[in-house]
């Protein structure tokens, strides 16, 4: 149904109409207008329907009141998935179909008039006339209806190896870019092992400067130990041969006193013994 209710809104000859095909039967008025009406204002929609199921036939007329709207439209949203299917969408080449606007008047005109005696056979002439006009009419329109699939088919194939030339530079794009980024990470990857070389370097450096200092360190240590030790037993000789000269000088003396005391002891016997040869030597006389 259209979006004014029962027939074409007004002035529809100045609007541009698009066929939208491969829609889902669940697709409504609301849905098409929520869609198109970004890209300029919409003057009409219509979702033909079927007589008897009344439901949609998988297609719709939508009408722009300006042309670059609709060729916008047409360019933004033909091959967009929509409702999970693609959307393919053209200038339409007919409008909408006759019967579905204001019904069959004519009809409703030969129902009245085949009370009226004598014009039955004029009614009857008239409307086989208008049924093999209709019968012509829908023939070319079946004619026109599958060139215009055949096009409608060429365009589809056209549009579609453009999606496809245009899906392939989207691709290799993306395969470029990845394999940018892929450059680019092990760019930072070698970089990122080429500073851990250069710290662990630095570190292995560092431990064996700590390790030369160390044992640096350590030797320093053990010639002061060293030297400590000589001094020790240095300072324990000169001690020691103190201890012997103390010693030897003890026993020196301690000869030369026992030497004086024996000179006195023989003196004193010498005394004693010339005192007594004295004292002899007066008694004989």
């Amino acid at each position: 149904m259209s979006r004014y209710g029962r027939g074409p809104p007004p002035d529809t000859s100045r609007m541009v109409s698009l066929k939208v095909d491969n829609l889902t039967y669940r697709t409504s008025n609301e849905d098409l207008e929520y869609l198109f009406e970004k890209y300029g204002k919409v003057g009409d929609i219509y979702i033909p329907k079927d007589k008897y199921t009344k439901e949609s036939r998988g297609f719709a007329f939508v009408r722009y009141h300006d042309k670059r709207d609709a060729e916008d439209a047409m360019d933004a949203l033909d091959g967009r998935m929509y409702d999970g299917r693609d959307l393919r969408i053209q200038m339409a080449k007919y409008g909408r179909p006759e019967n579905d606007r204001g019904g069959d008047r004519g009809d409703r005109g030969d129902r009245g008039d085949r009370g009226r005696g004598g014009r039955r056979d004029r009614s009857r002439d008239r409307s086989r006339s208008r049924s093999r006009g209709k019968r012509r009419m829908s023939r070319s329109r079946s004619g026109s209806r599958s060139k215009d699939r055949r096009r409608e088919k060429s365009r589809s194939n056209s549009r579609s190896t453009k999606r496809d030339k245009s899906r392939s530079l989207e691709r290799s794009k993306k395969s470029k870019s990845v394999e940018r980024s892929n450059k680019s990470r092990s760019l930072e990857r070698s970089k990122k092992s080429k500073s851990l070389e250069r710290s662990n370097k630095s570190k292995s450096l560092e431990r064996s400067k700590k390790s030369k200092s160390v044992e640096r360190s350590n030797k320093s240590r053990s010639l002061e130990r060293s030297k400590k030790s000589k001094s020790l037993e240095r300072s324990n000789k000169s001690k020691s041969l103190e201890r012997s000269k103390k010693s030897r000088s003890g026993e020196r003396s301690k000869s030369k006193s026992r030497s004086v005391s024996r000179d006195k002891s023989r003196s004193k016997s010498r005394s004693r013994d010339k005192s007594g040869s004295r004292s002899n030597s007066e008694d004989g006389e």
